[in-house]
């Protein structure tokens, strides 16, 4: 938990002393949903991350940021628990359901202590550890992307003024990007690495300046971030352009399905590559090839299915890098729907005066770019949308290999991606707890655009899993309607068209199914 610094110059504000207060909030076992509304009603900023004491950090509150001390347990996976040389099954586990468990601190500070630098750690595939500082987007959104329970700053109000410390703590905290070795995972070193920067004089490399925002162009699409758009062009032609990784891989597999036409494994990899390229009666077709070859084969059976849209198999030994399951419906609107809808959207520039929001209602221009349109378009989209898309919803779940949900409600979105628009990977399957118990369980996106097609790009890649390399590939075409599990990591592609022509873009209405779940209470 970090606390903004405090003017004790302001008239009727004074510093007050959090140790003791904030140890009985936090009090062992307590729930982290109820730890963190208080903490955040009481102006604290909560983050998802661990605290550590270094020599030599003089613990002055005055005019810098300062951790407060917290609960002396830290939360660990088994894997993490098994280095330190803990058996799992010994250990607590934070709560019935729950992959972490409770291991005691050895040591707990207990005076709030000044903040001296962030380390935000990511794996990479790389064998070294490297440390280099972060930008202030860089800090900026690694600080909002780890706050804890950030939802629940909506319902209090306090996002504002959220987004404004996390600012501060961007433009005066050295923040630095740890990229560690996904596998073998070496705890030690990387601990050992950590701490050897921290006392080093890399350490006190200055936050780098706040971006001036009053440079930036008045329209919001035109204040899309360079570097980001960039990096999906390198990204999108390195994987799918002329030579890119897609083609060589088709290229390999090819010839050894010509010496050798009956090779199921090779038609396997075919067939995810085909998926890959939106190329899906073409996967399916190989996929068939292969249950010729070897009936009954899992994974060629289970994709067979989720091409041809028809009833899956039993569930997957490993479902988080199968394929996911989707239902892909054309012509879902009728035509004079379709083309009421169309319109509003072409004619609705002036209502399209926001950026899309992401990781719990936050502007992210480095993770996603699209433009929603103000609640009164939005109301009046899903007026006539959503009875037609409960019938939808309701015959598929099946296919969706989901049962019934019983009671659920649908909330909606607008969105236009024009050129430059993406949406990194990510997925959706949120939990909230404003109308009792619900999480998200299925996103319908409803895709329409001018005829004929005035953009490139745009694809809705649907991934098999949080680290696999192979997706599915599907067309934003008008007027067709996608459905799939939220929990599944998706992303759209960049989006490229003439960036003064509003009506070239990319436009759909997405959906989110809720269930709500009974409370057992």
């Amino acid at each position: 938990m970090l606390k903004q610094p405090v003017d004790s110059k302001q008239a009727g504000v004074s510093k007050p002393s959090p140790r003791n207060r904030l140890q009985n909030l936090l009090g062992f076992p307590a729930s982290n949903l109820k730890a963190a509304a208080l903490l955040q009603q009481r102006g604290l900023t909560t983050l998802h991350a661990g605290a550590v004491e270094a020599e030599g950090v003089e613990a002055d509150a005055d005019g810098r940021f300062v951790a407060l001390p917290a609960s002396a347990y830290i939360r660990l996976q088994a894997d993490s628990l098994e280095v330190l040389g803990w058996h799992p099954r010994t250990v607590e586990k934070a709560h019935e359901h729950s992959v972490k468990h409770l291991l005691p601190a050895a040591r707990l500070c207990t005076e709030p202590t000044a903040v001296r630098a962030f380390y935000v750690l990511e794996p990479h595939r790389r064998p070294e550890v490297d440390i280099r500082p972060a930008s202030w987007d860089q800090a900026h959104d690694a600080l909002l992307r780890h706050t804890f329970r950030k939802r629940l700053l909506h319902g209090l109000g306090r996002q504002p003024e959220h987004l404004r410390t996390v600012g501060e703590m961007a433009a005066r905290v050295p923040t630095f990007l740890v990229r560690r070795p996904a596998s073998p995972f070496r705890l030690h070193a990387l601990a050992e690495r950590i701490a050897a920067h921290l006392q080093s004089d890399a350490a006190a490399h200055p936050p780098p300046p706040r971006p001036d925002k009053t440079a930036k162009s008045t329209s919001l699409w035109e204040s899309a971030p360079e570097t980001a758009v960039a990096r999906r062009r390198k990204v999108t032609g390195g994987l799918h352009g002329r030579g890119g990784l897609i083609e060589q891989a088709g290229a390999a597999l090819r010839r050894r399905l010509a010496a050798n036409p009956d090779d199921a494994e090779a038609l396997l990899r075919l067939a995810d590559l085909l998926r890959g390229e939106g190329r899906l009666d073409a996967a399916l077709d190989a996929c068939r090839r292969v249950v010729e070859l070897r009936p009954g084969h899992p994974k060629a059976s289970w994709l067979c299915a989720v091409l041809d849209g028809a009833e899956l198999p039993d569930a997957p030994p490993v479902p988080e890098v199968w394929p996911v399951p989707f239902v892909l419906v054309h012509n879902f609107l009728p035509p004079d729907e379709h083309v009421a809808l169309l319109a509003l959207m072409l004619a609705g520039r002036e209502c399209f005066n926001e950026l899309g929001s992401v990781d719990g209602g936050y502007v992210l221009d480095a993770v996603r770019h699209a433009l929603v349109p103000d609640r009164r378009m939005m109301a009046e989209v899903q007026l006539g949308f959503e009875p037609k898309l409960r019938k939808l919803v309701e015959d598929t779940l099946p296919r969706l290999g989901m049962g019934d949900l019983g009671a659920y409600r649908i909330e909606g979105q607008v969105s236009a991606y024009l050129a430059g628009g993406f949406f990194r990977p990510h997925s959706d399957d949120g939990e909230n707890g404003s109308n009792g118990p619900q999480v998200r369980r299925i996103n319908c996106l409803y895709y329409l655009h001018r005829q004929p097609k005035s953009f490139t790009g745009g694809d809705l890649l649907l991934h098999d899993g949080k680290v696999a390399n192979t997706f599915t590939r599907i067309e934003p075409l008008d007027n067709s309607i996608v459905l799939f599990p939220s929990r599944c990591v998706h992303e759209v592609t960049l989006v490229e068209c003439d960036p003064d022509d509003f009506g070239a873009g990319r436009f759909v209405v997405n959906s989110y199914v809720w269930e709500r779940r009974v409370d057992d209470r």
